[in-house]
């Protein structure tokens, strides 16, 4: 199931189609009877869980807080679940900030959140940037997902 909560006011979104998104992004994931929460929020809440949660006391887009702790990304994963354990984690979205970044890069915020929301469910996988290593394997892991994403929406 994706819970969707909307506690920002400064975007307008389309709850249903980024609903659908999210559930196409998780089945192209291979997640598909998953649960996922994605919270869209504004810039201040988005700053709190940044400062309290890594230590960075400034905005950022996307923060992802997974149910599942892996050592190593996807492996560690249930492969055989309870319903109970089925659960991804949530994703918070800072949409003040998204919006300006695609303002800044002349893009859409329709087009940018299918990005946004396979980044953050890669991070809820296990994936990290935290090394060149780390950020090429969790780059590829996206590109597969939106792969099929695109190209079977």
């Amino acid at each position: 199931m994706v819970l969707l909560l909307n506690q920002q006011r400064a975007v307008w979104l389309p709850l249903r189609t980024i609903r659908h998104q999210m559930e196409r992004l998780l089945v192209c994931g291979g997640y598909a009877d998953w649960d996922i929460g994605v919270h869209f929020v504004d810039n201040a809440r988005i700053r709190q869980l940044n400062l309290q949660y890594r230590n960075r006391d400034k905005p950022t887009d996307i923060l992802s807080f997974p149910f599942h702790t892996t050592k190593t990304p996807e492996a560690d994963l249930p492969q055989m679940p309870s319903e109970d354990e089925r659960n991804l984690g949530d994703m918070f979205l800072a949409m003040p900030y998204i919006l300006q970044q695609c303002k800044d890069e002349n893009d859409r915020v329709a087009a940018h959140l299918p990005v946004l929301l396979a980044h953050g469910m890669c991070h809820l996988m296990g994936y990290d940037h935290e090394s060149d290593a780390d950020y090429e394997a969790m780059r590829k892991r996206e590109f597969e997902i939106l792969n099929k994403f695109y190209s079977r929406f």
